[in-house]
């Protein structure tokens, strides 16, 4: 049965909206993640609740390599096809 293809940008989107408490509508795959105002924690807690919700794990080391949100939705979308 082929997985369900998932959005990651959408994704982002609404997880980001919980943590940091505030509207992403904006957001697209070129972003670089600390000009929209998302600081280290926040991107832990998006990464861990992105994560939870699709059922994979994105290693630490990969996330330091992080500096769009494209990045970020490459790295998800790799580990679900995988």
């Amino acid at each position: 049965m082929p997985t369900p293809r998932i959005d990651a940008l959408e994704m982002f989107k609404q997880v980001a909206s919980r943590v940091d408490k505030r509207e992403f509508a904006h957001v697209t795959r070129q972003s670089v993640i600390t000009e929209i105002g998302i600081d280290s924690l926040s991107m832990m807690q998006i990464v861990g609740e992105m994560e939870s919700e699709l059922g994979v794990i994105i290693p630490d080391e990969d996330l330091v390599e992080l500096t769009t949100v494209g990045d970020l939705c490459g790295k998800v979308e790799a580990k679900i096809t995988a």
